[in-house]
C-alpha cells in the first residue's frame, strides 16, 4: 500500500470550462522538472479509476504527477526511490462526503519490473513509511505479484483515516486503489478489491497500448506541455461525469465527450503560484457535438465574476470561437485579470485559461498566444509551449 502521497493536497483546477480556480486544499507545489515524458505521462493517467467506475456519490477532487520529494515519507528519501528507479506517482482523488468517504487511485512507474519489485518492498514498508500509523497486512489476488492489503487507520494531520488499500505490480508500475473513511471508521476492503480490479484491467489494456474508455493515449501529446512553463498543480484525463460535476451540470453537451485532457500550472513567483494558466483539449464523437459546447459556452461560464463575453473573439484557423473576461476567484476583488479562449476545430474543443494576471491585457495576450500556438499541435504527435509575455508572473 503506498500511503506516501496520502497528505496530498490537490488544487483542484477547472478541467474544461470551470466557473473558477477553488483551492479545495492548499496546493501541491510541483517540481519543476522534466518529469516523465509524455507518452509515460498519458499511460499513467489513463490507468487510475474516474468517476465512473466509482460507488454513487463519490466526485472528482483533483489528480496530479507527484515527484520523488513529495513521495518521500518517514525515513524513505527520495535518493532512496529515484536510485530504486522511481521515475513518477500519479494520484486521483475522489470524495463523498455524505458518506464520509474517499477514494484514492494511484500509480507508480519505474524503470523496469526488477525496479517495480523493489519500489514495492520500500514503499510497503510502513514501519519505515508510516511508524505512527496502525495497520495490518494482508493476501489479495489482485494483479501481478507481489501484491497485498492493508487496512487499518492513520493519521492525516488532525483526522484518522480508516484505510483498505491494495496495491500491485502491473509490469513496471505499481498500481493501487485505496477505500477509506475520514472519520476514521473501518474501510470496506470488498469494495477495494473490486475497484483494484477495474484498475488492473485498466493497466493491462494499457500495457497493450489500449486506450482504456474516456482516456486517449495520444491526446496528451497534442496539448501544450505546461510543465515546462511553471509548476503543475494539476493534470489529468477527464471523464463527462467529472466534467460535469465541476460545473454543476446534467446532460449537457459535455456528456458526449469521447476523451479529454487538462493540464494547469502555476507560473507565478510566490508561494500562491498566481498566475494559473490552464489548457484542456477535449475530443468528441463529431463535429456538431464539438460545436455545441462552445456555442453554449456562456451556459457554461455563467459564475464568472465580472464576466462579459468578447464579441468577434477569433482564433485562426478555428472553426468557431468565443472568449470571455473575468475576475479570477482566487484574486478577489473587481479588477478585471482573467482571460478565457474556448474554440472548436473539427470534433476538437480546446479551453486556453488564465486566471489572476497582472491585469486584463497580459491575461488576453497570454490566452491569444498558447491559444495560437495550441491550434498548431492538434494532430500532432508532439507539442511545444511558446514563451511567456514578460511581467506574467508579477
Amino acid at each position: 500500500m503506498n500511503r506516501l502521497h496520502r497528505g496530498l493536497r490537490v488544487l483542484a483546477l477547472s478541467a474544461i470550462l470551470a466557473g473558477s480556480v477553488s483551492a479545495m486544499t492548499s496546493p501541491v507545489s510541483m517540481a519543476q522538472d522534466a518529469g516523465p515524458d509524455v507518452a509515460l505521462r498519458a499511460k499513467m493517467a489513463a490507468i487510475t479509476l474516474d468517476q465512473e467506475a466509482l460507488p454513487d456519490g463519490y466526485t472528482f477532487v483533483g489528480e496530479a504527477f507527484l515527484t520523488a520529494d513529495q513521495v518521500a515519507s518517514g525515513s524513505l528519501d527520495a535518493k532512496t526511490l529515484t536510485d530504486a528507479g522511481f521515475q513518477s506517482q500519479y494520484v486521483s482523488i475522489y470524495e463523498n462526503t455524505e458518506s464520509k468517504g474517499r477514494i484514492r487511485s494511484y500509480v507508480s512507474a519505474w524503470t523496469d519490473d526488477a525496479a517495480a519489485q523493489k519500489g514495492f518492498d520500500l514503499l510497503e514498508n510502513e514501519t519505515a513509511t508510516s511508524p505512527d500509523a496502525s495497520l495490518t497486512d494482508g493476501d489479495t489476488s489482485v494483479g501481478e505479484e507481489p501484491h497485498e492489503l492493508t487496512t487499518g487507520t492513520y493519521k492525516d494531520g488532525d483526522a484518522t483515516i480508516g484505510t483498505a488499500d491494495i496495491t500491485f505490480r502491473s509490469g513496471s508500475m505499481l498500481v493501487g486503489v485505496a477505500v477509506e473513511k475520514t472519520d476514521g471508521s473501518e474501510a470496506d476492503s470488498k469494495t477495494a478489491e473490486q475497484l483494484a480490479t477495474m484498475a488492473g484491467q485498466r493497466a493491462s489494456d494499457v500495457a497493450g497500448d489500449k486506450s482504456p474508455k474516456f482516456t486517449d493515449l495520444g491526446l496528451p501529446a497534442q496539448v501544450l506541455p505546461l510543465q515546462s512553463l511553471g509548476h503543475e498543480v494539476q493534470a489529468g484525463f477527464i471523464s463527462p461525469s467529472e466534467a460535469e460535476s465541476i460545473y454543476g451540470l446534467q446532460g449537457s453537451a459535455l456528456t458526449k465527450l469521447t476523451a479529454s485532457w487538462s493540464d494547469t500550472v502555476g507560473v507565478g513567483k510566490g508561494d500562491d503560484q498566481v498566475p494559473y494558466i490552464s489548457v484542456a483539449v477535449t475530443t468528441f464523437g463529431s463535429a456538431d457535438d464539438a460545436k455545441a459546447v462552445v456555442d453554449h459556452a456562456a451556459d457554461l461560464n455563467g459564475t464568472l465574476a465580472n464576466g462579459k463575453a468578447i464579441d468577434g473573439a477569433k482564433v485562426d484557423g478555428a472553426d468557431a470561437t468565443a472568449a470571455f473576461e473575468f475576475t479570477s476567484a482566487v484574486t478577489g476583488g473587481d479588477a478585471v485579470n482573467s482571460y478565457r479562449i474556448l474554440y472548436v476545430k473539427g470534433s476538437d474543443v480546446v479551453v486556453v485559461d488564465v486566471q489572476g494576471a497582472p491585469n486584463g491585457d497580459l491575461a488576453k495576450q497570454t490566452a491569444e498566444s498558447l491559444a495560437k500556438a495550441q491550434i498548431g499541435c492538434l494532430g500532432q504527435s508532439e507539442c511545444a509551449a511558446p514563451s511567456l509575455p514578460d511581467g506574467l508572473a508579477g
